[in-house]
């Protein structure tokens, strides 16, 4: 009768210990990068034009671009933890409907003040100094 305990706790020993090794060689999860496409859903709380698209692509060599609504943007950008610099922006010099215009020069403004991002589930959040959301995106591909 012992043999067969033996065995069970041997059974049980193999058990558990290849468990623990299939456990251990599952990935940790992936962390969130700002490097990606993302698509402006609000600007200063204020939801994004019907029919418009303004989009930003935050590349992992730190060049910044995107479309403002009318116009094409391009920058840099910097990080530091989750502090984010974005230096002066350029953008064409397209004339558009008035309403695009407006939320054009409201987005180029916000994306001046910015200092600081935050990362969750797909989503960024871009908060100024004070620690007021400025802007609200979510990850695309490309």
């Amino acid at each position: 009768m012992s043999i067969s305990i033996k065995a069970k706790q041997l059974v049980l020993l193999a058990t558990v210990s290849f468990t623990m090794t299939a456990c251990s060689n599952v990935p940790p999860p992936a962390v969130e990068t700002l490097a990606g496409n993302w698509k402006v859903m609000s600007i200063q709380d204020k939801p994004i034009l019907a029919n418009s698209s303004v989009k930003l692509n935050f590349s992992p060599d730190n060049s910044l671009s995107g479309s403002a609504s009318c116009n094409n943007l391009s920058s840099s950008y910097q990080t530091n933890n989750n502090s984010l610099i974005i230096a002066p922006i350029a953008t064409t010099r397209k004339m558009c409907l008035p309403a695009l215009m407006e939320q054009e020069s409201n987005l180029l403004r916000t994306l001046g003040k910015v200092k600081r991002y935050q990362l969750n589930k797909g989503e960024l959040s871009l908060y100024n100094q004070q620690g007021l959301i400025q802007l609200k995106a979510k990850r695309v591909k490309q």
